[in-house]
């Protein structure tokens, strides 16, 4: 399997930090909103951005050579 380059894995974690701020700031909001149906939206797109940090990580051990390891 072919490894990431250095370049690669440097955009790779620049994702992963605004994957993991938007995760937080949709979190926040849902923990700020007194509408329901609001506060399932933001929880939803917390969510997603959680799963996008997750697939992100996936690839990166899998180029790495490391996708049998654990967190």
């Amino acid at each position: 399997m072919e490894q990431l380059t250095q370049m690669e894995l440097l955009q790779v974690q620049e994702l992963l930090k605004v994957e993991e701020l938007a995760s937080r700031k949709y979190q926040r909001y849902a923990e700020q909103c007194k509408d329901d149906e609001l506060k399932r939206m933001f929880r939803e797109a917390s969510d997603l951005h959680r799963q996008h940090m997750d697939t992100l990580v996936q690839e990166m051990r899998r180029h790495s050579g490391r996708a049998d390891r654990s967190h």
